[in-house]
Order: structure tokens, then C-alpha cells, then sequence
């Protein structure tokens, strides 16, 4: 790696880390209320208070739990619907409109709609999947449909059978918008868990023992919560881009 790789992909980041944190001192100082906006020393010492209790474990392995199960059923469940509507038109068209409508229905009608016909322990994977569905979707669709059309003739007109000229010609096609798409929307699907976990108050999870911490007025602990959720985001987003370029190097030899 050269200097200027460097600089790009690791001093830049820190600086902006760096930056970051010096801010969050400055205002923590100025209010001075622990209360209202805890100082980042404050946050990391109940980040770690809480790496000695098992319910945090209990706790981030369910909520990652529930965003893998909503994230994988959404996606499925668009490659499913993204190829149905490829070969077969008239089942896109039919499609559309309950695509759009889920992609522009408000989040919180989702949250809320959601409480009311579910039960609490399932309503994050629902909201998850209602969610997330319809960006995965048409992140898929749209990966499906711009693969190289003569390329697909060939395919044909050699008489390659459905298994290959699907894992040789159409995979390699869409895997890069298909990876990109993934791990946005995987990343996302995180914060949309804790989220609904909160509003849900589900139990053994990041957002209820967040809802805990607010409700004692415990900032640095809901803060703390926060710290791990992001790194939980954070360790997710890693391990899809960690499979993405092991992906693209057997494809591509990148």
C-alpha cells in the first residue's frame, strides 16, 4: 500500500474520528450537565461496565439475531420477487405498484402498524423486512435487468443449461450492485432493529436496555448502547465487505 493509500484510507478516517471526539469534549464541557450530554471518557467507562454484564452479550447476540433473520428473509424474498418480475412482465407490472407503495409508506406507520398486528418479540423482524424489502427489491430488480443483453443471447444460442448460465454469466453480472446494495441496506437494517426494539420494548435487546437506561436518565448508558450498536453496524458492514472482495476476487481476480 502507498503513502497516498494510506493518507486516503486510514489517516483521513482517524482525523475525522480525532475531530469528532475533541468536538463532543468541547460542547460536554460547555453544558457541563453529565445528564444531558456526557463526555466521551464517561461514555467509554459505561461502554465498558456494561462489557461485565452478560444480559449486554444476551442482548447484542439477539439483536444481531433478529437483523441476519430480517435481512436474509427481505433479501430472499427480493430475489425471488426480482426474478419473477424479470421473465415475466405482466407479474412486474402487477408488482409495481405494491413496490412503490411500500418504498414511500412512512417508517413509523410501518413501526406502529406493525405493533398493533404483531406481537411485541416479532415486531422487529417484521418491521425489518416491511422495511428493507422493497430498496433490496429494486436494488436486485435493477441488477437483474442490466445485465448485458447479447450476453444472454449467447447463452442461448450456445444452449447453455439454466445452472450454468446463471452461476457463470448472470451472477458475475449483477454481483457488484448486488454486493453494494447488500451492505447498505445490511448496515441500515441494524438501525432499524434497534429502533423498532425500542418502540416495541422487546425484550433482551440493544434498544430496550436503551429505553432502560433513558428512562433512569442514564445518558451515558444509552450512549454506551449506542457505542455498540454502531460497532455492531460497524462489524457487520466489515464482514459483507470482507465477502465481497473474496466474491470478487474468485470472479474478477480483483
Amino acid at each position: 500500500m502507498n503513502k497516498k493509500r494510506v493518507i486516503e484510507n486510514v489517516a483521513a478516517p482517524l482525523v475525522g474520528v480525532v475531530l469528532f471526539i475533541a468536538i463532543w469534549y468541547i460542547v460536554a464541557a460547555a453544558i457541563g450537565i453529565k445528564i444531558i450530554l456526557p463526555s466521551p471518557t464517561d461514555t467509554i467507562k459505561g461502554f465498558f461496565s456494561l462489557l461485565g454484564e452478560k444480559l449486554f452479550y444476551v442482548s447484542v447476540g439477539r439483536t444481531l439475531l433478529r437483523t441476519l433473520i430480517g435481512f436474509l428473509i427481505a433479501f430472499a424474498l427480493a430475489c425471488l420477487f426480482a426474478y419473477l418480475a424479470h421473465i415475466v412482465p405482466f407479474f412486474k407490472k402487477v408488482f409495481a405498484p405494491f413496490a412503490v407503495m411500500m418504498r414511500v409508506m412512512p417508517t413509523i406507520s410501518v413501526i406502529l402498524l406493525v405493533l398493533i398486528w404483531f406481537s411485541h418479540a416479532a415486531a422487529p423482524y417484521v418491521i425489518t423486512f416491511f422495511v428493507i424489502f422493497p430498496m433490496l427489491y429494486t436494488t436486485v430488480s435493477n441488477a437483474v435487468d442490466n445485465v448485458d443483453p447479447s450476453l444472454l443471447e449467447m447463452t442461448k444460442a450456445f444452449r447453455f443449461s439454466t445452472k450454468k448460465r446463471f452461476f457463470s454469466f448472470y451472477l458475475p453480472s449483477m454481483l457488484p450492485a448486488l454486493l453494494t446494495g447488500a451492505s447498505i441496506t445490511l448496515s441500515f437494517s441494524v438501525k432499524l432493529t434497534v429502533a423498532a426494539e425500542v418502540i416495541a420494548y422487546t425484550e433482551e435487546s440493544i434498544g430496550r436496555s436503551m429505553q432502560e437506561a433513558s428512562m433512569y436518565m442514564q445518558t451515558d448508558i444509552v450512549l454506551a448502547w449506542t457505542l455498540a450498536a454502531i460497532l455492531l453496524g460497524f462489524l457487520l458492514e466489515g464482514s459483507l465487505l470482507l465477502i465481497r472482495k473474496a466474491i470478487m476476487r474468485h470472479y474478477y481476480g480483483e
